[in-house]
């Protein structure tokens, strides 16, 4: 549909400017020593809109400790700090229509504490965040996190969780979309299993999850959204951080993070570089059979080293026009170089248990990546702070190629099987995205956009295998090119309204997909267009100011993973290929959710009730062959219903203790067939975390997590339990602008996958690990004029 995809992007480019922002209203004042009367230059002055307590602007101070701030009219507080003395808040500032000058005149600073009753100051922001429609997780306040990559970071978000495959689930579904910084991003074009494998966490600033998106985001993600925020300073002046980290198994790292503010330019920088190698592996037993007799069976223990050297750097700059609009411009680039290694031995028996056979496959693999992502967004700001126009660039380039070597010796041979793969994915991504938001009054506001997403993927596949001549032959099963289209074209519009303590909002997506997976050698082709309503709902009640109600309601999709598209992934063991389907087609499923939150003394209690509906589930079944191997094979299986009841609780029973925690209570019935053969299923299962913080001094804090998730019946057999125990501490040094954190992950070695397979003709037990978790990472961060984040709370 080339002539909708050049029609749309006109559309997107004809949204018109919109008339010059007034003038903003200055605020003058001098900062100076309560007891002395001395000038303080070259302090940092925030100020803060309230309620909501975002920052508006910021300055330093003069050598005369004189400033100049700029804001429009509204409600806000002022924030000064200085080294050496207390933060000084002043607390309301009005700003109205028409002034020349808001003159705020002395401001007085002490090494004493000052406490004003407009504002309550927490020492630090709280690890675990509860809101009604998301969950905020700050990433810097787990000490688990630090020197890990963002697969263990989302692991130990609360209602995520990470198999030791690195597939991502929430809620036990793994329908979940994720997102950086609110849009899709070349950091995650690997695939999101290695692509957050290889991401550092130290870019990371915080998690949100959107269990139950509106219509404001992109229906895909039909158990929800993960937003993945990267760190961006907003101080003025030149700051940042930077870090070391060092662990074992290898993992060694350095990064920094880099803000210079300047008058109307901000400009950013982020770099990480770091080599990592993961061992993992496992063991299985296959049995196969045939009326009910047992006619064969082997064993395969698989032992792999993987990783090697990646880095990325990330460069940008904003640029204010004036107070009400803002151009960001950002170049991204990231690059690996894996040496993966892999040695598979099986060993074939009878039906009475003796040894025919030893095979031993060690495969050598070569993989290399390099991606290219260029961003452009525009802001515009208006009389009203809560309109605003955004509009949104992304290109993309990404290239990945995987050449790996096997070589193949059993005992009844006398030459080894030499064999060979190519595996290379080019992958172009363009996004155009324009949101306004017009609140009609006070109490009423609408929303609206339009979206248009562009993704190109070539990948070219083939095997070789070596002949008594010593010429190569491609094996025709894995020889093949797909070439994977994906146009999605959005609108959406939003309306919402508050009336006491009810607040409603009801949107509309449209979503048109036009999809081609093409096999160009084979001449297959699976063409897909179609037209997507997703209507979202949402009622809220505030019953008093510390206890809210909401009920919700949305429709979403998750199209097929593109990996599980590939009629081709790897070699690496013949006996147990994974293989793709290109004939997939998306999941859809409605979603209902009613939520409790109440605000606590110390902390905050959020319950959660859920149900969603999913037609055409996806699910990987392992299908036994005739030659004594087995494949798996993704298929639109079923429909599920799945429903549950979550529980989140973080509280601080004293200064000096935190604890966070999260229960998961979930029923999936999943009705479906395939090829004649019944995979219905019923499973009760549960998971859960808690996490336990202790502050014996200000410097220096130990932390202990515990993660469980429970066995659960799947339509072949059933996973077994995985559990997972984590302990870290941090000392703050060098006069608190630097932090050691020692830390150790998944202490016993328990974070494996078992599962189990019972069919009529076919039984498999299997414990596996894609890399393995346990480790013990020493990791060191300087901050260069920034002081430990702080929240702020009105």
């Amino acid at each position: 549909m080339p002539c909708t995809r050049y029609t749309f992007f006109l559309i997107l480019l004809s949204i018109p400017y919109f008339a010059l922002a007034q003038s903003a209203i200055p605020l003058t004042g001098q900062l100076q020593e309560a007891s002395s009367e001395k000038s303080l230059p070259f302090a940092t002055v925030g100020l803060y809109a309230l309620p909501d307590s975002n920052m508006v602007t910021n300055a330093l101070t003069e050598t005369d400790g004189r400033f100049l701030l700029e804001a429009q009219p509204g409600n806000y507080y002022a924030l000064f700090q200085y080294v050496g003395y207390e933060d000084r808040y002043l607390s309301p500032i009005k700003v109205q229509a028409g002034q020349d000058t808001l003159r705020l005149g002395k401001v007085e600073m002490s090494t004493d504490a000052i406490a004003l009753q407009e504002v309550e100051v927490r020492a630090e922001r709280s690890q675990m965040e509860f809101k009604l429609d998301k969950r905020v997780f700050n990433v810097g306040k787990d000490l688990t996190n630090a020197g890990n990559n963002a697969a263990d970071i989302l692991d130990n978000v609360p209602s995520v969780s990470v198999d030791p495959e690195g597939n991502v689930s929430l809620r036990g579904s793994q329908g979940v979309r994720i997102l950086i910084n609110g849009q899709p991003s070349g950091l995650l074009s690997a695939g999101d299993t290695e692509a957050l494998q290889r991401m550092q966490g130290d870019m990371i600033e915080r998690v949100e999850v959107i269990t139950n998106p509106s219509a404001r985001y992109e229906a895909e993600g039909e158990a929800g959204i993960i937003n993945i925020i990267l760190k961006k300073e907003e101080k003025k002046g030149f700051n940042g951080s930077f870090g070391l980290t060092a662990g074992q198994p290898a993992n060694y790292g350095a990064s920094y993070n880099l803000n210079y503010r300047r008058r109307a330019f901000n400009f950013f920088s982020n770099f990480g570089l770091d080599y990592r190698r993961a061992p993992g592996g496992g063991n299985a037993t296959q049995r196969f059979f045939e009326n009910g007799e047992l006619t064969n069976f082997f064993t395969s223990e698989t032992s792999q080293n993987r990783g090697g050297l990646g880095g990325y750097l990330q460069m940008g700059t904003d640029y204010n026009f004036n107070e009400r609009n803002t151009l960001t411009a950002a170049l991204l680039y990231r690059t690996g170089e894996d040496d993966n290694r892999a040695t598979v031995t099986f060993r074939d028996f009878d039906p009475a248990g003796n040894l025919l056979n030893t095979t031993v496959r060690r495969t050598e693999e070569a993989e290399e990546e390099h991606n290219l992502e260029a961003t452009l967004n525009y802001e515009r700001q208006y009389d009203n702070p809560d309109q605003k126009w955004t509009f949104n660039f992304k290109y993309i380039l990404d290239d990945d190629t995987e050449l790996a070597d096997y070589r193949q010796t059993d005992e009844e041979s006398t030459m080894p099987l030499l064999q060979r793969s190519s595996n290379t994915e080019d992958e172009i991504n363009m996004l155009l995205q324009t949101d306004y938001i017009y609140p009609i009054s006070e109490s009423t506001k609408v929303e609206g956009g339009l979206r248009a997403a562009f993704r190109t993927v070539n990948n070219d596949f083939f095997v070789e295998e070596e002949g008594a001549d010593g010429v190569y032959t491609p094996l025709p099963d894995f020889n093949d090119e797909l070439e994977y289209t994906e146009d999605i074209y959005a609108a959406y519009a939003i309306g919402g309204h508050e009336f006491g303590p009810y607040s409603v909002q009801v949107g509309l997506r449209a979503e048109l997909s036009d999809i081609t997976a093409a096999l160009l050698r084979s001449g297959e082709s699976n063409d897909q267009d179609y037209l997507s309503f997703f209507p979202s709902a949402s009622l809220s009640y505030s019953v008093t100011e510390k206890d809210q109600l909401q009920a919700s309601y949305s429709r979403r999709l998750s199209r097929p993973y593109f990996r599980r598209l590939l009629p081709f992934s790897n070699y690496n063991n013949p006996r147990n290929n994974n293989i793709g389907n290109p004939n997939l087609r998306p999941e859809f499923t409605n979603s209902f959710e009613a939520g409790y939150l109440r605000y606590l003394k110390n902390g905050t209690f959020l319950t959660s009730l859920y149900y969603r509906r999913t037609t055409g589930v996806i699910e990987r079944l392992t299908l036994p062959a005739d030659d004594g191997t087995a494949i798996i094979y993704p298929v639109n299986l079923a429909v599920r219903d799945a429903f549950g009841l979550e529980l989140n609780l973080s509280v601080q029973p004293t200064e000096w203790w935190d604890i966070t925690g999260d229960v998961n209570l979930f029923r999936a019935i999943i009705e479906g067939s395939f090829e004649g053969t019944d995979y219905s299923a019923d499973t009760y299962t549960m998971s859960g975390q808690i996490n336990s913080k202790v502050k014996p001094t200000d410097r220096w804090q130990v932390q202990v997590s515990f993660d469980y998730t429970a066995p659960q019946r799947t339509p072949q057999g059933r996973r077994l339990s995985i559990y997972m125990l984590d302990i870290a501490a941090s000392l703050d040094v060098l006069d608190n602008r630097g932090t050691v954190t020692l830390s150790g992950r998944d202490l016993f070695n328990t974070r494996q996958r078992r599962s189990e397979v019972d069919l009529p003709n076919y039984e498999e037990e299997s414990v596996f690990q894609w890399r393995r978790t346990q480790s013990v990472i020493l990791a060191f961060n300087y901050r260069l004029n920034q002081e430990k984040r702080q929240e702020r709370r009105q």
